[in-house]
This record gives C-alpha cells, structure tokens and sequence, in this order.
C-alpha cells in the first residue's frame, strides 16, 4: 500500500466525517469539553445579526469569534475548577437574577402574549351590547356595595318581561342613556373595561348576564344585542368648514358646504375644493387625508356611513357642533395578521387589561400553590411592633422575640415564609422600604409577600417550561464567573506604582501631549446693557476679574472670577477667539450663546509634551491597559496547557452550510 494510497484514504475518511459521518461535528476540544459546529453556528448567530449575516460571514471573522469563545470558555471552565460556583455572592447575585428574570420571562408567556393574543382574536368579531349601570364607588363600603347589587339583580329580574331599553331609561345612572337608551352599539376588544369585555364576549346575541358584572364603575346589567365580523378599518379624506366662535355664521357655512359638495358631485376635482375651502391646515398639507378609522372608533352613525361608502366616493354634508365635513372615502382594508398587529397591540393590552389579567394570573398562583396567611401570626406581630417605626428601619426587626421570627407567617407547598423573612423582605425591598407599621400597613406588606410568594414558587419551576430561560440564566451565570474570575486573575495582579508608572510614561511620553492653549477670562452678561456696564468699568481702570466676580451669569465661574484656565485653542468660540487675541488684550462685548461676553487673554501655551505629574491619570490608565492585557495573554497560555485546546480548522470552512441546505 502506498504513500499516496494512504493519505488519499486518510483525506476521504476526514471529508466522509465532516459532511455525513456526523451532522454535527466537534469544531473544538477545551480539555474533556468540546464545542460543537451547531452551537459554534448559534452563538455566532446570536452575537451577529442573525443567521442570514452570519451565513455571508468571512472566514476570518469567523475564525476571531472562535478564539474570543475559546477564551471565554477557557476562563469559565478556571472558575468553575476554583469552586466560583460555590461562593455566596455568585450563588445570591444568582438566586436574586432567577427570580427576577423569571418572572419577567414567565409573566411576558403567560399573561402578556396570551392576553394579545385574545385581545387580537376578539377583534375578530365586533359585539353590540347595551347596559344598565348601577353606580358605586371604588372605595364603597360593604352596605352600599350590597346594596347596589340588590337593585342590579332587581333590574336583571324584570328583563324577561320588560324591554331593556325601558329599563335602561328608567334604572341606568350612565348619563348617556337620555340620548342612547343603554346602547353602547358595536365595539371590539380592547375597547372596554376588561370584567365588561370578557361578560360581552361570553354571551351570545340576545343573552343577558343574569349576575351583574362589577368595574371601577360600579354594577352592570348587559345584555349582547349583535355580533358580526370586523370590517376593518377604512381611510378618510375631508372637507371642513367651521363655525365661527358664537355660531353666527351656521347657515352661511351650510349654504356654502352644500354649494362645494354639489360642485363635487357635478366632476369638481376634491383636491381643488379642498386646498381651496378646507379650514383644517394639519390635514390640507396631506391633501385631506385624516388617516385610518376602525369603525368602533367612530360615532354609529358616521360609522354606518363610511361603511356603506364605495371606494373614492363622498358623503354629503355632516353637521358637527362645530361645523361641517364632507369626507371622501379612499381606502379599505381587513383586520391585519396577529403578526403585523402585535407591535401596535402591546400598548393599548398594557393600558386596558395587563393589570385586571396580571391579578387574576397571581390568584391562580396562590391557588395553585397553596399560597396563604396566617392571621394569627399576622395579629401577633402587629402587637409586638411599636406602630410609629418606619419599615426600612432595621430596628424594629431587633424588638421581636426568637420565637416571634421563628412562626409562619406564609403558607406554601413550596418554601413558607417565616416572620424572619418577612422581615428581611421588608428591609431590603425598596418599595417595601417606606411604610409606617401600623396595622393597615403591616397587612398591606404581607399581601404583597403573598402574592411575591406565588410568583417566586412559580419562577423556581420557569425553567423546566422553558428551555431558552434556562440557557439564558446558563449564560448569565457564566458571566458572573468570568467577571469574577477575570478580577482574582488578571485585575487584582496587575501591580501599579510610581516607578512602573514612570518607566511607562518614559516610553510612550509622546502621546501625552498638550495641545495648543490659551488662558483667557470671560465676563457673561444676559443683557447687552449689562455688559456695555461691565465695560466700561474695565475701560476706567477696574481689575477685570473683580468685574467679571461683580458681573458674570454664566454658572459655576463667579466663584472663579471668570477664569476659564488653559484651554485648546479649538474648545469652543471663545477659545477660538481669544487664541487670535493679544495677550493682555480684552474684547468687545459680543453676542454669544445666550446672552454677551468679554473676554481677556492673560497667557498662551504651545503645544509640548506633558509632564509625567499632567500625565499622571493618562499614563495609569494606559499602563493599566496594557499590564491587563500581557497578564491575561499570559493567563490564556496558562489554561490552555491546563486544559489543551484543539480546533479543527476544516469544520470551520461547514459553519452555515448545513441549515442553509435544509431551507433550500
């Protein structure tokens, strides 16, 4: 068997291995652990612009992100090894970040994305409904709130027997239904209180609730009187003439609105009568156009109008209490995908439901978990704390007795909280901080912690729904132990003091340069009189920075008597002038900025190297820099004889392939 026959079988073996023997082969080794071409693939990916930027990546820039993520895993791979892992503060900076970005990660898959996406599909369908509101206020006690209840459900008694508009008109305490007898006409999601919205969105046209449904408002009857889809929304350019203040002029404006739109109907251009009559500059400059409307965002009436109106078309003349419109319909469009919506629904899902969705999330929690108050133990504590004590104060803590701490205060199948850590969370909450221990108060904090504690049991199982959390925390952690890692091996070894210092200002000394500079001092008035004044005090003989104490307003420089110091010729305008001035020399007074300045120049500097006591900070910093870098250069040799690394170059050349095929 010959030489060649055998590389030539040994090269065939390396091609086979990389394109079939393996869809996923090992592009590193860092000692026993490896780094594979698919998770080579996705860390580049994701620290580069994506899959598609990766794919037309260079070799070479490849190849620099393989050794920065060779360093990184190297450094890791030393604090794991140092036991990092185990250390009380990684392991609390860790436990404090689980939580927290847990249940961020949780609460945005669990209520935000789900509740839009429901506010979406309710816009599918737009509801008509009408009402009977029983008002109540939010804070109403528990008789005026029974009461209320009794006369909603006496009004939902007589619905089968008495039409709704009826009792509407004799019940409803909704100012509006003097003019629309409960009708609400039709709307959509995200239009509505949220407990409104969902009982509409329960019942069927020509159901009513038969238990009222309680808001901020106070107790509704509703009863569901249409169902139909979501037209869109549709594009409106108009024509509007306005009534002057006092109304004198109604009927000359409406003779002249309908002698436009019959012009109109008779061929004239809209874009001519409207640059010539329209009294609405914003929409003039659009040519008309006023935008997108989705018919519940628009009185029934003009809604019913736009709706039945073809495409170029223009409705005859609406009177308004201030003035009239002529509107021109020039486009419709249907509900967009979820996808193009969820930018613009966000917004309006934080504003009408996050909260009422958040809250009902948290009670399914608590019920899920097992979540409670021991009232007794609360009523314990509230009779051993001195109620004139602030909670953020530590002292109060110290008053309660071993077995006080040691009692449940919070009940759960996962991790109870005891009244020490009531204590604790209280002291080191911010928003825990600042409340006076009184009895309302103390129970105010433990339903904080209660609903604290359902979400903490949840967030400890997050990871288990959610493998990408997991990587996340994986990689957060991973950087907490480089960071720590990084200052015992390479920022806490650098040594740092004059004599090094000074051997590294004697090499590099001629990048520590000042520039060219002027010394000059300013005097800074608001007022031209005011600087004429000071002026002329200095022409008659006045020290210039007495003067300039006396008169200047530029902040921070009466103190220093208008002293500006040495500054680069180009800094600003008065620098720039006052380099062009003869030393000794004062200005004029002359505008600048905000107000008017003289300026003196007392003294100029050519450009020279500085010193090493002006070069101090520069030359510390440089030299820090550089020490850093040659110690952690040095480091990196070190681990990579502690745990050898081995790159196989040729996989490299396969980064991207792969998924580029299979989407082909």
């Amino acid at each position: 068997m010959t030489r060649t026959f055998i590389l030539g079988i040994t090269l065939f073996m390396v091609i086979l291995f990389i394109g079939c023997g393996t869809s996923n082969p090992t592009l590193a080794t860092i000692g026993d652990e490896k780094i594979t071409l698919s998770s080579f693939e996705d860390d580049y990916a994701k620290n580069n612009g994506g899959w598609d930027t990766s794919a037309i990546s260079s070799i070479e820039d490849r190849q620099r992100f393989l050794d920065l993520l060779v360093k990184f895993k190297l450094k890791v791979k030393e604090a794991r090894a140092q036991g990092l892992e185990k250390d009380s503060a990684v392991i609390s900076e860790m436990e404090t970040y689980n939580t927290s970005v847990a249940q961020s990660y949780m609460t945005e898959k669990e209520v935000v994305e789900p509740g839009m996406q429901r506010m979406y599909d309710r816009k599918k369908e737009e509801v008509r409904a009408s009402h009977i509101l029983v008002r109540l206020r939010p804070a109403a006690t528990p008789d005026d709130t029974l009461m209320a209840f009794i006369r909603a459900k006496n009004v939902i008694e007589q619905i089968p027997t008495v039409p709704f508009d009826s009792l509407a008109s004799r019940y409803s305490e909704d100012p509006s239904v003097k003019t629309n007898y409960g009708d609400l006409g039709f709307f959509s999601g995200g239009r509505m209180v949220p407990e409104f919205e969902d009982a509409c969105y329960s019942l069927k046209p020509g159901e009513y609730t038969k238990t009222p449904v309680r808001t901020q408002f106070g107790y509704h009857v509703i009863k569901v009187t249409g169902q139909r889809p979501n037209p869109g929304s549709v594009r409106i350019s108009h024509i509007l003439l306005r009534f002057k203040q006092g109304l004198t002029d109604t009927i000359a404006v409406r003779d002249t609105v309908w002698m436009i739109y019959n012009k109109l109907k008779s061929g004239a251009s809209f874009t001519e009568m409207m640059q010539k009559y329209s009294m609405d500059p914003k929409s003039v400059a659009n040519n008309g156009d006023i935008g997108f409307y989705e018919r519940d965002r628009l009185p029934p009436k003009v809604a019913d109008v736009f709706y039945k109106m073809k495409i170029d078309s223009i409705s005859e003349p609406m009177q308004f209490n201030y003035g009239y419109h002529i509107f021109k319909l020039t486009e419709k469009k249907g509900l967009p995908s979820f996808a193009e919506m969820q930018k613009d629904l966000k917004e309006p899902y934080k504003q009408m439901r996050y909260q009422h969705e958040y809250n009902q999330y948290v009670r399914g929690l608590k019920a899920q978990y097992h979540v409670s108050i021991d009232s007794s133990v609360v009523r314990k504590l509230i009779s051993s704390l001195d109620t004139t004590k602030i909670s953020g104060n530590e002292k109060w803590k110290d008053t309660l007795s071993a077995e006080m701490l040691k009692k449940t205060i919070i009940h759960s199948t996962g991790r109870p909280l005891t009244v020490n850590d009531f204590a604790d969370k209280t002291l080191t909450t911010n928003d825990l901080k600042s409340y006076v221990l009184t009895p309302d108060n103390i129970w105010l904090i433990t339903n904080k912690l209660l609903d604290a504690a359902a979400l903490e049991e949840h967030a400890r199982h997050a990871t288990d729904r959610y493998p990408i959390l997991a990587n996340l925390l994986t990689e957060y952690k991973e950087g907490i132990l480089l960071y720590r890692v990084e200052q015992d091996e390479v920022w806490k070894k650098v040594m740092v003091n004059d004599s090094l210092l000074k051997e590294y200002y004697n090499v590099h000394k001629g990048e520590y340069r000042w520039p060219e500079r002027v010394k000059f001092v300013e005097i800074f008035t608001l007022a031209d009189s005011t600087a004429k004044a000071a002026y002329k005090k200095v022409q008659h003989g006045k020290d210039f920075l007495d003067v300039a104490q006396e008169y200047t307003n530029r902040s921070g420089y009466q103190e220093k008597k208008g002293m500006w110091g040495f500054q680069p010729f180009d800094l600003n305008d008065l620098s720039r002038k006052a380099s062009t001035m003869a030393i000794d020399s004062m200005s004029v007074p002359f505008r600048y900025e905000s107000g008017w300045s003289i300026i003196k120049t007392l003294a100029k500097d050519s450009a020279h190297v500085k010193s090493f006591e002006d070069a101090t900070p520069e030359v510390a910093s440089g030299y820090q820099e550089a020490a850093s870098k040659k110690r952690e250069q040095d480091w990196i040799e070190a681990l990579k004889k502690k745990y050898p690394v081995t790159i196989n170059k040729e996989v490299l050349t396969e980064a991207f392939k792969r998924k580029r095929v299979e989407s082909q």
